[in-house]
C-alpha cells in the first residue's frame, strides 16, 4: 500500500473511509482463519465478513448490515480487499520487494502474520518510541516506512556497519598456491 493511500467505500451515500491501522489488522487477524479466510469470505460475498471490516469505521451501527447489503458485497469487494491486504502489510506495487533471481540474501524464515504483527508493533512502540496508542493507530505501512527511515538515521550516524571486502587481484596460480602451499602440495611439471 502506498503511504497515505485511502481507502474509501459508500454506504447509505456517505463515504466510509477504512484506515487499515495495526489495531484494526490484530483483531482482524485473530478471527478464524487470518487473513486467508477473511479474503476467500469476501471474493464470495460474505456479509458477515464484509461488515466485521467496516464497524470498526462507520459511526452508525444500528443499520450497518442493511447498509452493507444495500451498497452489494460485490460492489464493496475490491476495496474490502484493498483493505485486508493493507492490514497484512504486504505491498504488491512495492519495489523494494525481492526480485527473482539470485537472492541477495540468506533465506528468511516464514513468519506468521501474528508474528509478523507483532514484530510491527514492536517497531513502533520499541524501535521507533512512539507510543502504544500511536503505534495501534498506524499502518503496517506507516510503521515500516518509520522503521526505514530510523535504520537509515542510524546509519547515517553510526555508519552502516559493513565494510568492504579486500579484493584480491592475485593471478589464480598464486591463490592456488597460497593455498594448498602449506599442505606439501606441488603442481607437476608439464613433460
Amino acid at each position: 500500500m502506498k503511504l497515505a493511500d485511502r481507502i474509501t467505500i459508500t454506504l447509505a451515500g456517505e463515504e466510509v473511509e477504512l484506515h487499515p491501522a495495526l489495531r484494526h489488522a490484530i483483531r482482524l487477524e485473530r478471527r478464524e482463519g487470518s487473513f486467508r479466510k477473511l479474503l476467500a469470505d469476501i471474493s464470495e460475498g460474505s456479509l458477515t465478513a464484509a461488515v466485521e471490516i467496516i464497524s470498526d469505521h462507520y459511526s452508525d451501527a444500528t443499520f450497518i448490515k442493511n447498509r452493507v447489503f444495500d451498497a452489494g458485497v460485490d460492489n464493496l469487494a475490491p476495496s474490502l480487499t484493498r483493505y485486508v491486504i493493507a492490514c497484512t502489510g504486504l505491498d504488491p506495487y512495492d519495489d523494494e520487494q525481492p526480485k527473482r533471481g539470485k537472492p541477495s540474501r540468506a533465506p528468511v524464515a516464514m513468519q506468521s502474520f501474528e508474528e509478523r504483527l507483532r514484530e510491527l508493533y514492536r517497531w513502533g512502540a520499541g524501535w521507533l518510541g512512539w507510543t502504544p496508542e500511536n503505534t495501534l493507530d498506524a499502518t503496517p505501512t506507516e510503521i515500516m516506512e518509520a522503521y526505514r527511515g530510523k535504520l537509515d538515521m542510524l546509519k547515517a550516524v553510526y555508519g552502516g556497519g559493513e565494510t568492504e571486502k579486500p579484493v584480491d587481484d592475485r593471478p589464480l596460480a598464486d591463490k592456488f598456491r597460497s593455498v594448498f602451499g602449506s599442505i606439501g602440495t606441488t603442481k607437476a611439471q608439464e613433460a
